[in-house]
């Protein structure tokens, strides 16, 4: 699918005017593609100076205080996932200060290049899945378009803008679906074993084996997912109900310390994507939800990712 060429061909669906209205973004001045590659990646740094507001504005933006998408429907040739360069930063030691409060004691000799793909690594994975989450929206509306020429994505925002400024209805109620899903998208990873045991294998070789052992736990064990579901939490209303589709399970350990753990709900997070599925079509969403689609099986086009000085 070439998104390049939607706007010339349905202009009445790309309204510049109400895009900018519902809050689309636009490409920044300055930016500069960056390589997605995973040879890029591992390499990734950056040295410009942290943003000391990044983490107040992300209280009150989410994640799109670092990273945000730039729909085609804005800007054929420039659209895609922008990262600030500045905000990374920032992200970056605040994933390693949470880090660091846990394991710093057992990084028994020093690992700083490790350290840093590490965090960059947990860093971008953050944002961009986040992002690529409202990218597939678009995508899945565009499609959806194509077909048979009916409006979907502009009027999709226009609910959701509407839906996001008014109180919930009931406390079942989330203000926000669509972020509550791209961080739910983002999250997955921080409790997936098979990607923190690859995230626990880069100090494998670096660290004594107790050590390891021990930064494995940390990530394998589910402790890394609490740590990040808690800083979660602090977001706006919308992202942080994300926890919504997951499964919590409290226990009590030594000194009454009760540890919280988040497992994978498939069920809540189809039953959420169908939801936002009929919405996408306009649709309202019936109680029994078993016979409803499911737009986000589609895996949409490769995106392009620009950093922001």
């Amino acid at each position: 699918m070439d998104l390049s060429g939607f706007k010339a061909q349905f202009p009445a669906l790309c309204d510049e005017a109400r895009m900018r209205t519902l809050g689309a973004h636009e490409p920044a001045p300055g930016a500069r593609e960056l390589d997605l590659s995973a040879e890029a990646a591992e390499k990734f740094s950056i040295a410009t100076p942290k943003d000391p507001g990044t983490l107040p504005a992300m209280l009150k933006q989410g994640p799109e205080a670092v990273a945000y998408y730039v729909s085609f429907r804005t800007d054929p040739e420039r659209f895609g996932i922008y990262v600030r360069a500045g905000g990374t930063k920032t992200l970056k030691e605040e994933y390693h200060r949470i880090i660091w409060r846990d394991l710093g004691k057992y990084a028994d000799k020093p690992i700083d290049d490790v350290a840093d793909r590490i965090e960059y690594s947990l860093v971008l994975d953050y944002l961009f899945t986040h992002a690529r989450f409202h990218y597939l929206v678009d995508v899945i509306a565009a499609t959806r378009e194509m077909t048979d020429g009916k409006a979907r994505y502009l009027p999709y925002l226009e609910w959701r803008v509407a839906t996001s400024r008014k109180p919930p209805a009931s406390p079942a109620d989330v203000v926000d679906l669509e972020e509550a899903l791209a961080n739910l998208d983002a999250f997955k990873n921080f409790i997936n074993p098979t990607y923190c045991d690859a995230i626990a294998a880069l100090v494998r070789g670096r660290l004594d084996e107790r050590n390891v052992q021990e930064w494995q736990a940390f990530f394998v064990g589910a402790r890394w997912g609490t740590e990040i579901a808690n800083a979660l939490s602090r977001q706006p209303p919308g992202f942080r109900d994300f926890t919504r589709f997951l499964n919590r399970t409290t226990s009590v350990g030594a000194y009454s310390y009760v540890r919280v753990k988040y497992s994978y709900n498939k069920e809540g997070q189809d039953n959420a994507l169908k939801t936002l599925s009929l919405r996408i079509d306009g649709q309202v969403p019936p109680a029994d939800l078993s016979g409803a689609p499911n737009h986000f099986e589609l895996e949409p086009p490769p995106f392009r990712a620009f950093l922001v000085p």
